[in-house]
This record gives structure tokens, sequence and C-alpha cells, in this order.
């Protein structure tokens, strides 16, 4: 008999994924900047409500288990491709989905990032999400809600970006300074396929809450993504297109 959870899928659960990536989102809920040693301990309910209301996610079927915040869910076969794993520690909401990645017609990342900053107006979206080809695929937004907003999408090292919003507005917004981003090496001034977007991201989050992700707990959830979603997963990490 065939699993419910599995109606959408073209490709067998044990197909092996074809490229790489990564693929994270958070959300940081005032005060700001967060006391430094003051993030209560994960939240699992939370989280799996969390899990439920995200644009990508249908339904959540189980937890499956919990990892420690450093480490991700397995990601070697389609069937983990419904692994998504949501750390909630107070203030702070964290979520790594691979649905984040897919850019088929619309940017799921952009899209749960905006949707999240119209839910929460006092909060701070940061997200960054990679696809590896023989080059980088990238969708990086930070939004602060003060009003700064910065979106980025397209190939590593190439010009044709999907580019809104200002660099040097989103580090004034976050009290960036220009020794922070020295030491990152993060140029404002750098092109969007060339701008160095996890190390801005990493500092804009560093501005708001503690980024000590080790000792940290994350729920991984067995979820069912929405149909489009699946078809769009499958495209993007199984091999189905070779360009976005």
């Amino acid at each position: 008999m065939t699993d419910h959870h599995d109606d959408y899928w073209i490709r067998p659960a044990d197909q092996d994924i074809a490229r790489y990536g990564e693929f994270r989102l958070t959300l940081v809920q005032p005060p700001f900047p967060a006391p430094a040693t003051t993030l209560p301990d994960h939240d699992a309910v939370r989280a799996r409500e969390f899990a439920g209301s995200l644009l990508a996610v249908e339904d959540v079927l189980a937890e499956v288990e919990r990892i420690e915040a450093v480490d991700r869910p397995d990601f070697a076969t389609r069937a983990d491709l419904d692994l998504v794993s949501v750390g909630c520690w107070g203030t702070v909401t964290e979520v790594n989905d691979p649905a984040l990645a897919c850019a088929e017609v619309d940017h799921t990342l952009l899209e749960q990032a905006e949707a999240l900053a119209a839910g929460f107006p006092g909060a701070v979206v940061v997200g960054s999400a990679t696809v590896d080809h023989p080059t980088t695929y990238g969708t990086h937004v930070i939004h602060h809600p003060g009003g700064a907003r910065l979106f980025g999408a397209g190939w590593s090292g190439e010009g044709d970006w999907l580019h809104d919003g200002s660099a040097h507005a989103v580090a004034e917004a976050f009290g960036i300074g220009p020794g922070a981003l020295a030491r990152e090496g993060v140029d404002l001034d750098a092109p969007p396929g060339s701008l160095y977007w996890q190390g801005l991201a990493r500092l804009a989050l560093l501005s708001v809450t503690p980024m000590h992700r080790g000792g940290r707990v994350l729920s991984v959830f067995r979820v069912r993504h929405t149909e489009k979603t699946t078809g769009d997963l499958e495209d993007t990490w199984l091999g189905g297109l070779d360009d976005f």
C-alpha cells in the first residue's frame, strides 16, 4: 500500500539526492539585543506549531528526532527532503527546510521571509539558501523591522542577479560598523553576485541575538510538503532541471 505521505512524489524514496546545499531561515523577536545568556531551552511543542505554519508545509506527520543545532538531519535520499528541523529558543526561531532553496518559479525563501516579516512586524528575519551546481545558486534575505530590506538571488560570481534593497542600509540598521565588516570579509560595495551574503547575515544576527548554536537543540519533523513544493523539491535536489 502507498503511504499518503508519498502521493505527491514521482521519484522513489531511496533515490539519491543529486545536489548539495544549505538552507536556513531565522526569526528573531524583540527585545534587541537579546541578553547573551538568557535564551531558554528548546520548545518542541512550539516548534511543531511553527513547522506546520510554514507556507511550503501541508502537514506535520511526526517528530522523528532531536539533534544539536550545529548538526543537520540526514540529507542523502529523496525521503530526506521531507525532513524539516525547527528550533524555538524563546525569542529566536530557526528553520532548516530544503524547500527554502527552491526557486523554480518563485523564491520560496523570499516568500516565507516576507510572510514572517508581515506576521511578526517587530522581528528581524534573516535567511540564506544555496544549491551547488557547477556554480552555486543562492537566495538571501535580510529584513530589519525598522524598514531596511535586502534580497538577492542568482548564480555566484555572475552579474544578472535579482536584487532589491541596500547593503549599506542594512548594515546601518543593524549597527554593523566598518571594523566588523572588514573582519568578516564583507564588502558592501561588491556586486550582488560577489557579495559575501552569509557573512553579512551572520553579522546582522549577531547584532540582535546570541549566535552560539552549540548545545542548542532542534526538533526534526517529517512533513508533507505541498504538492507544488514537492515538485519544486524534485527539480531542485534530484536533478530535474539544469537551470532555474
